[in-house]
Formats: C-alpha cells, structure tokens, sequence
C-alpha cells in the first residue's frame, strides 16, 4: 500500500511538473516604429510586474521565456510604451509611436498637463538647442530661444548670470526678474549652479494663468528646470566631453591704433586750442607744447628719435616720415586678452525598473575667459532617486553639490572709471603708452620681486590716461576670487489614497554659502604704501521650502476634474560677516591673521524673510475639448508690516477647435486651439526691511554710543505691487504638420508701484519707499516652426520668434509728501514708458567755428519769434510744462551745453520687434543647427563710443575713435564732429549727453552654430555602444549693428566700454551612449 501510494505521488508530481513546463515558453518579436517601421535596437521588454527582461538587438528583435496570460511591457526612450499580452502564439511584433505625436506633456506649477488642457502660455525649450551651445550658465542659453525672453548679456565673464526679463518690465523699482523653479522647488540660489548637463527640460511660463499658482514669486515670470531622472526598463551611462578655444572675436571699437596718428591727432587738436587762445601762431604753438610742457605730454612718453617739436609737419599736419621710433609700446589689448581653453566632462548613469528609477551624475569645467587670469572652474554632482515602496506609497528626491570659484571675473562688470578695469583701459589708453615700465633710453625695467618686467602704473612720470594704476598689472598681482559651495536637496512622498486621491509632500532646502577675497599686493600699485590689503566677504544664504499638496483627479464620462489644495512655507536666512587688513606678512595668503593692521570696520549682519501661502487649483476638461482653469493663492509675507496677507488668483479657459466633428475635414488645418486667460498676482520685491524702521549703533572716539536713524524711513503701510495680466491666443499646426504658429496678445497693468521720495533733513532720514502709480506692458508674441524637408533623408526646418511690446507709465505716483502729482525730471513721465530718453537734442556743428549745437528751446513770452531778453529758457521741459502748460514753446540753437534743454526726445530704448531664430538641418547621419537673435528698431545711448569722443581733456588723457579724423579743422568744414581743443574750457561739454550718441540699437547675433555627425548603428553596435555623436560648434559668432563695437544685447538701455564682452567659445566634442 504505502509503494503503490508513492508511486501515485511520484506521478502527480511529474504531472504538475509537465504542466508548469507546458504554459512556459519561449516568445520572439520585433519592436519597430508605428510612423516607419525602422526597428529600434536597444528597446526594453520586461516581464510586468517582474524583473525579468532583455534588451531588442540591432535588429529590434527580442526573445524571452514567458507563460501564458503575462504581460510583456515593451519601452524605448522618446517612444510611448506598449503593453502585449502573452496567448497561444509565439510571435508577437510590436510597434511604438513617437512620443512627439502625442499629447504633449509639460510640466507647469505643482505639476503636469498636456498641451491641449493648458489655457495658459508655456514654452518648452528643446534639451537638443540648449545642449548645443557652450555655456557655464544656464541663463546665458536662452537668448533667442523663446518669444517675450529678452536676455541681456551684461558681463561676459565666466560664469556669470545673464540678466532675464519676460514680457517687459514688470516695475520701476522693484522686482523685474523671473522666478527659477528647480525639481518643483523655488530656487534662490546662483544659477550657475546648476550643471545644464544634467537638465532634461526648461519651461518659460508667461501669463497668468500658468504663474498665478505661484502667488507673489510669479509676477515677472517664471523659469521651470527639470533634470534629467531614470527611465524605467533602461540601464544607460552617457558621457559627453567637450574642449574649448576662448577668445574675443566679436569687432570692438575702431580706435586710433598708430602713436603717430596719435600725434597728429593730438597736434590739430592743439592748433585749435592755440587759435581759442589767441596765440600768433597756433601752429608752432602746438609743435611746442606736444611734449614737456603743462600743456603737452611728459617727455618720458616721447617713443621717437626727435624732440616733440619735430614730430609734426606744420604745413600738413601729418607726422614726419623720417623719424624712428626708439622702441615700439606693448598694444594694451595684446597684454589682457589672449585666447583660452575651456575644458568640460560629464557622466551620468541612469536606470529603473518598475519600482526603482536613478539617476546620477558628475560634472567638471573649467572656463578660462579671455581676459588674463579670469576663470570659473565648477565640480558638479547629483543623484535623482525614486522609488516606489509600496503600491500606494512613493519616495523621492535629489541631492546635489556644486563646488565652484571665479577668479578676477565676478567683478569684471565693474564702472569703466574703476580702477582695475581693463575692459575700458584697453580702449581709451593711448597707443603712445607701454604697459610696462621704460627708463630714459627707452629699454624695459627688470621686476626683482615677480620676475619679468615692472608695469608702468602712470604715477612716476605723470602719466595722464590711468593716473596711479595699471589694470594688466592688477590682473597680474592682485587676486579677486570668489568660492562658492552649493547644497541642494528635494525629498518628497507621494500616497496614493485611491486612484484620483493623492497627498504630496516635498521639503525643499538650499544652502549656498559664498566666499569672497579681495587682495592687493604689498609692492606696487594703490596698496603699495600700506604694505598691502585683504578683504573678506563671506555669505551664507539658507532656504528653506516645504509643501503639503492634496490632489484629485477623476473622470466622469465626458468630464475630467483635476484640483488640489495646498499650503506652502518658504524661508530665507541671510548671513554676511566681512573684514579687512594691511601691511602683510605673507603676501600672497588669503588669511587675514598674516595681516598686521586692521583697517575699517570688521561687520556683520543677518536679515531674512518668511512666506506663507495657502492656495488652490482647479482644472477641468469637457471631452477633450473644453478647458477651464481656475487658481486662487493668499501670501502673507513678512516683508509687510500692516498689510501682509494678499490674495491673487486667475482664471482660464481653452477651445480645442479642431476636436469639434466640423471640423473633421478641415484639410490644411491640422491643429488649432484659442485660448484666453486673466489673473491678478502680486510681487512684493522689495527692500526686507522697508517697512520696519532701522537703527545703526555707532561707537564714538571716548568708547560711548550713539543710535542713529536709518537712512530710509519705515513704511509701515507698505504693500504689494499688484498686475492685473489679461491675455488671448491660439496654438496651431498646419499642412500635414509642416507649420506651428503659436499667438499670444497680453496687456500688463501694474498698480501700487514702489517709489522712493527724498526727504528733507528734519526727518532723520533721506528717503522713504512707497506704493503709488501705475504701469502698463503689452505686446504680441509669435512663435513658428516649419519644416520644409521631413522625409528622406534630407531633413530641413526653421523656427522664428519675436515680440512687439510696449511699456507705459498710465499714472505717475503722487509726492509723498505734498500729495500732488510727481514730476521727474529727465526720467519718467505719465504716457511715456521706463526706457524713453530724456536729454538734449544735438543740433550739429556750426560750419564757422567748429563749436558743437544743442537745441535750446524757451518760452516766447514777447511772441516775436526768436531768442530775447525777458524770455524764459526752458531747463528741463517736463517740469517747465507741468508748471506753465500753457507756455509759448520756441526753439532755438546754442553752442552752451548748460543752456540746452533737457527733454523727451522722441525716442525709446524698446524696439519695434525682437526676438530669435532657428535654422536646423540633417543629411543622414549629419545635423546642422544655426540659431540667430535679432532686434529691430529702438535706440541705445552708445556711452562707449561717447567716451572715445571726449574733448574735455589735456592731450595724452583719452584714445579716440578713428571717427576723429573727420572732426572739423577749419571754417567752411561741414561735419558732425566738433573741433578737438586739447581740454579748452569752453568745450569740455561737447560729448556731453545728448542724441549726438544715440544709435539705433538694431543688431542681428549668429548666437550658435552646431555641426553634428552620429555614427550608425550598427558601427555604435559593434563597439559595444548605444549611440555615438560627434560634434564641433561656435558660440557668439556675429553681432551685425549700427557701428562695430556696440553691442546693444549687453545693456537694455545704454553700452559701457567698461565691461566683460561676450566670449566667442570654438568647440570640439563627443557624446557617448552605453
């Protein structure tokens, strides 16, 4: 019994056991594209629910063991997944759509949607075009990229942060800068930062329907950072390396290159001095005085073989070709500018299953600007982490550390009166000084501290251009350097309650602490006489954000509600300690205890904010073709004294036309949706402490105390900005998908403007802030793509977009003090905008005299229609109308500046049109980008070129623009360039401000060119590898404007020729996929 008992068992067992083999099996398959049927090597197939899975080989096949009734979930990076279920066969072929005909998703506040359910304006910028440029920093990369961004390049310098606006400009004086979102977090922190390697997207949200669910943070806009995060079924590690030639490329001014031009100028402008003057002979006067004289230039700086009396021809005015130079000065430019190298590496490794996704990374770059001995090198790391614990319950989060330091370029952006700044020095020094220092016979002098040879700081022998310093040797000697260390960390939950119930969590905190040095060597230059300096900044800045968030989203039949409430804590901790020392011990060290003597004060303070903010969204969508979106926020911020908390909010709606069944065979119209939205947002960007009164504690010569008032009285009734944003438009794609044209109409109205009021002595204090006034911005905004050759291996696109906006002053604020309508003189008026100029109106040069004319407009109170004893000269016309509206306005030339009359000249800094644009094309394996920026009309007040113009010093003071050789000489000469007269009192003023140096401001900027090869397949394949691209690019390539030098990008208003020009970067790199 018991055998025949086994033996029933033994085969039960094998039964069970041949009927588990039976339902496993092996199953093949090729995954290929929906749109062409290419196969796709390396697609994921995995076994749901499982970890068991294989990747599709060059020829997208696959096979894998599976039973009957799994799952098999197929995936492909750019690809919508699929989903097989296993039956009776054992082939099964899949086919995977192009993410890009999809739904869009994109990524907007506290979420995502698509891009049919957004009624609010959003632009997604292509990893692909930010990729291809080489930048340090992000902000530097969206110049061009969106219609509405103006990005204005200010300083050039390694690493440094561009100046963004979107949509113009959203106040007077308080905040105009958009709102950075990193990972969902508000990010306060140094953009650069953030390594744009590891950037998946970036999203600009611009009205109020897409900003007003941040509350006060998004009045101005606001910049949405993704990065890049794990893909489920994919293991991949990529590595891109880049090199870099650095160099300034972009024209500068043309100035006068040749000391013996230099002199000839330098002479004719005597002789004209010599003629004011009343000298007999203003000729031989000039030969004269070239050199030793007060007049003249101090003979240590006579380069030649001849006395200074010999130099110029009197009868020609042209320097005497027979005289040899004695040695030859070191070009200024040549010795602070050179070409440089930038070095960048990065590696990433990323991967998920169902329940886990990674992503990690390094980074390090080291930028080498053109400038001497400025750079910014940043090492760079992050790990994105997400895991689904349980199947209600998900954790996350990302950690990254920036380590970074710029040296002798965060404060290139200096004044062009500073005295280390060589951006200026290179221009208007003339060409007859050497960099480095000669003694009598002309030879250089041996530098027994450093080596090499002593530079010349112009005080020994009185040199007049840059008197008692030497910006090349500043840049030699002395250091500027700023470390910078930056911890960011996001972690956050989700629980899933049910399946439209969902509670999220994140805590958000940034610690970015920043270290600054100063140091002056202890031998030559300003410091030279204390034995050397050091100063010391240090700033720790701490953030910190934490959010709880209850979402749902359910449908019902036809009808999708998605909504959640939410409450959100942000807190700011700001700390600066700073100190300073002379008379070193060791020279070069950056410790203050090697310094034997204090000097000012050591200081150090601490301020902060806090914001709390409770708000709410709703979302609904009728059958995928009506959209509504609704959002309210209140802020209580503790800026804010008596009014703290605020209320915004905005509404919008969207019409999927083309969903309707009319418009089933609308033929070229493949897409279409219009849009239209309104909302209210605050900003309260300003001063922390505007609205509490501040104390300063002084300590006295006796060892007492005294307390003084701040210098800005408190306001306690100080409160938010607020605009009222209303905006139209539509999204559309026509032609087969061949065209998107994207159209947005805004109007801006801003009210309770920050102003500032003088005050008078009595107060205590000089100025109060207050809310007053109202601002208006409006534009049109397109944005367009067509690509011209899709199929085939050719392939052929352009992009354009652009903004046509207007900025306008509705109210002017009322004086704070005497409640009547304010009047500003020469800056704001009501009807005109931020940026209109007020100046005097250049009227020429008289043919006569060479004297330069301004128009001088006044009050023709006798009515007889020229200038006459008892009329009123007008100063300043805004503020003569304002008291005298009914005055008879006249106009009238004068050769005195202080007579001429300041006013509104007609014109604006704001042009007609702006914008960029995009040309992309492929042949196979080869992919060609050229991306453009462009400005049309408007005018720049060129104070760079101003300054090459000057006529208000001795000889040997300033450079000058090669434009001088037309300047007038002698009566009868028709010009628009006045005499130069060496300094004459009378014509000091002659480039003094006017529309003289107006320029229109249109440029048009070849921003990127970027030429790619990818290895095919099946070469990557036989190497083991993914994918393989190759790539040589150019960054800032052209700047086409009104005059070579002026670059209207680097200033929104005005140049200065004072600052770090944008850097022209010639790259060579590779990306590399395993």
């Amino acid at each position: 019994m018991k055998l025949k008992l086994t033996w029933l068992l033994t085969l039960f067992m094998a039964f069970v056991m041949q009927f588990s083999f039976a339902q496993e099996k092996t199953v093949t398959g090729t995954v290929t594209t929906a749109a062409d049927g290419l196969p796709l090597p390396g697609a994921s197939v995995i076994v749901k629910g499982t970890s068991r899975g294989q990747q599709t080989d060059f020829d997208g096949k696959y096979s894998i063991q599976v039973n009957q009734g799994d799952v098999l979930v197929i995936s492909y990076v750019g690809m919508k997944p699929g989903e097989v279920l296993i039956g009776a066969a054992s082939t099964y072929n899949v086919a995977l759509e192009d993410a890009n005909t999809l739904d869009e998703v994109i990524v907007v506040g506290y979420g995502t949607t698509t891009k049919d359910a957004f009624t609010g304006t959003a632009t997604k910028i292509n990893a692909e075009n930010l990729e291809a440029k080489t930048v340090s920093n992000l902000s530097q990369a969206l110049k061009g990229e969106v219609a509405g961004v103006n990005v204005v390049t200010g300083n050039g310098a390694p690493g440094s942060s561009a100046t963004v606006r979107i949509r113009g400009f959203g106040s007077v004086n308080g905040n105009q800068s958009p709102l950075y979102v990193v990972d969902g977090a508000p990010y306060n922190s140094d953009i650069s930062s953030i390594n744009a390697a590891d950037i998946e997207s970036t999203t600009v949200l611009k009205d109020a329907a897409a900003t007003s669910i941040y509350g006060s943070r998004g009045a101005n806009g606001v910049i949405l950072i993704t990065t890049k995060q794990g893909k489920t079924g994919t293991s991949k590690i990529t590595v891109d390396f880049k090199t870099s030639i650095n160099t300034l490329f972009l024209p500068q001014y043309d100035v006068i290159e040749s000391p013996e031009e230099y002199m000839e100028v330098s002479w004719r402008s005597l002789v004209n001095k010599g003629a004011l003057l009343g000298q007999a002979d203003p000729a031989a006067w000039a030969s004269a005085n070239l050199y030793g004289t007060p007049e003249g230039i101090n003979n240590q700086y006579n380069i030649w073989d001849a006395q200074g009396s010999d130099l110029i021809n009197p009868s020609t005015g042209k320097f005497n070709p027979g005289i040899a130079r004695k040695y030859t000065p070191t070009k200024w430019s040549d010795a602070a500018f050179n070409t440089s190298y930038r070095q960048e590496a990065n590696v990433q490794f990323s991967g998920g299953n169902e329940k886990t996704r990674f992503a990690t990374s390094f980074g390090y770059l080291d930028d080498q600007g053109y400038a001497i001995k400025s750079r910014y090198t940043r090492y760079a790391t992050r790990i994105n982490l997400e895991h689904k614990a349980k199947d209600w319950l998900t954790i996350g989060g990302n950690i990254a550390f920036t380590g970074s330091r710029y040296v002798n370029s965060s404060d290139a952006e200096n004044e062009a009166s500073s005295s280390g700044n060589i951006f200026a020095l290179t221009s208007t020094t003339p060409t007859i000084y050497d960099v480095y220092l000669r003694d009598a016979d002309g030879n250089r002098i041996a530098d027994p501290i450093f080596g090499g040879y002593q530079f010349d700081y112009g005080g020994e022998y009185g040199r007049r251009a840059w008197t008692n310093t030497n910006g090349i040797a500043d840049a030699n000697y002395d250091l500027v350097q700023t470390d910078v260390a930056t911890v960011l960390g996001n972690f956050n939950v989700g629980v899933d309650f049910t399946d439209y119930l969902k509670l999220e969590l994140r805590y958000s905190g940034q610690y970015n602490d920043e270290d600054y040095a100063s140091r002056a060597n202890p031998f030559y230059g300003g410091s030279a006489d204390v034995g050397g300096t050091l100063f010391k900044v240090q700033d720790l800045n701490i953030n910190q954000n934490f959010l709880q968030l209850l979402r749902f989203n359910k449908s019902y039949g036809a009808h999708t509600v998605e909504a959640f409430v939410a409450h959100e804590s942000t807190e700011n901790r700001f700390k600066r300690m700073g100190a300073g020392a002379q008379t070193a011990i060791l020279p070069n060290t950056l410790d203050l205890a090697q310094y034997t003597t204090p000097f000012g004060k050591a200081y150090s303070f601490t301020q902060g904010w806090t914001l709390d903010s409770y708000f709410s969204q709703l979302n609904y969508n009728y059958d995928g073709k009506y959209y509504f979106t609704a959002s309210v926020r209140r802020d209580g911020s503790s800026r804010f004294l008596n009014d703290k908390w605020g209320t915004f909010g905005s509404a919008g709606l969207g019409w999927v036309v083309t969903s309707e069944d009319f418009m089933a065979n609308s033929g070229v119209l493949d897409y279409l949706k219009v849009k239209g939205s309104y909302g209210v947002i605050g900003d309260q960007g300003t001063n922390l402490q505007y609205g509490w009164q501040l104390y300063n504690i002084n300590d006295t010569a006796d060892g007492s105390y005294s307390f003084t008032q701040g210098a800005t009285l408190a306001n306690p009734d100080l409160t938010w900005e607020t605009s009222k944003i209303a905006q139209v438009g539509f999204e559309s794609t026509w032609f087969n998908d061949r065209l998107d044209l994207d159209v947005d109409y805004y109007v801006k109205n801003t009210t309770n403007l920050f102003f500032d009021q003088s005050l008078p002595g009595s107060s205590g204090s000089a100025n109060i802030q207050y809310n007053d006034g109202k601002l208006q911005n409006r534009g049109l905004e397109f944005s367009a793509n067509y690509r011209l050759l899709r199929d085939g291996d050719f392939k052929l696109s352009l992009g354009v977009n652009g903004e046509m906006f207007e900025n306008e002053i509705t109210e002017m604020p009322n004086d704070y003090l005497t409640g009547e309508p304010k009047v500003l003189d020469g800056r704001l008026s009501q009807g005109k905008s931020l940026y209109d100029w007020y100046m005097r109106e250049w009227a020429g040069v008289d043919p006569a005299s060479g004297a330069a004319l301004w128009n001088m407009y006044y009050d023709d109170v006798d009515n007889n229609g020229v200038f006459s004893p008892g009329d009123e000269k007008i100063g300043s016309m805004t503020i003569y109308l304002d008291e005298n509206p009914n005055a008879n306005v006249r106009k009238t030339v004068t050769d005195t500046y202080t007579d001429a009359t300041n006013k509104y000249v007609g014109k604006s800094a704001i042009p007609k049109v702006r914008g960029g644009f995009r040309l992309n094309t492929g042949y196979k394996g080869f992919d060609l980008t050229a991306q453009f920026s462009y400005s049309i009309g408007g005018y720049v007040y060129d104070s760079g070129y101003a300054r090459l113009m000057e006529n208000r010093n001795l000889i040997g003071s300033d450079n000058f623009h090669t434009d001088v050789r037309d300047a007038w000489q002698q009566p009868g000469d028709i010009t628009n360039i006045p005499r130069f007269s060496a300094g004459y009192s009378a014509d000091t003023r002659f480039s003094g401000t006017s529309t003289r140096f107006l320029t229109k401001a249109d440029y048009l900027s070849l921003n990127n060119v970027n030429l790619s090869y990818t290895l095919p397949k099946q070469a990557v394949s036989d190497m083991n590898l993914t994918n393989v691209r190759l790539f040589v690019s150019g960054d800032n390539l052209m700047m086409l404007s009104a005059r070579d030098g002026l670059n209207p990008a680097t200033l929104i208003s005005s140049t200065n020729s004072g600052i770090y020009m944008p850097m022209t970067s010639f790259s060579l790199g590779a990306k590399i996929e395993f």
